[in-house]
């Protein structure tokens, strides 16, 4: 994993070069989809397994979960986009959002479960 710099993802140096911006848009949203899309399915999860309610939370647990989601992606996406760059345009989305829902699952593993 010699593509990953901690100093760089610390300073967000790579979110905020202007080359190439389309494809780091992409590989962007597609992480940023991929935690979101991986916190509603643990949600769904819950829901049949347990036969209740869909409990999101309430506003302030969504409001820091979409916090906690954003940075996670913020942080992701400067030590994943030297790996993702060199992906064909037609992967790099899905790859990102792979990569999106097992960083979710990293993370959500620090998040205690929704309050309804």
């Amino acid at each position: 994993m010699n593509s990953f710099s901690f100093y760089d993802a610390i300073r967000f140096r790579l979110v905020t070069q202007q080359e190439e911006n389309s494809a780091k848009i992409q590989v962007f949203i597609g992480v940023f989809l991929g935690v979101i899309l991986r916190w509603i399915y643990a949600v769904a999860v819950d829901v049949i397994r347990n036969q209740g309610p869909w409990c999101f939370g309430n506003l302030t647990e969504i409001l820091i979960r979409l916090g906690i989601a954003l940075a996670a992606t913020l942080f992701v996406f400067s030590g994943y986009w030297q790996k993702a760059k060199d992906q064909p345009a037609s992967m790099r989305f899905w790859n990102a959002a792979a990569y999106g829902i097992t960083i979710d699952v990293i993370v959500s593993t620090w998040l205690p479960a929704p309050t309804c």
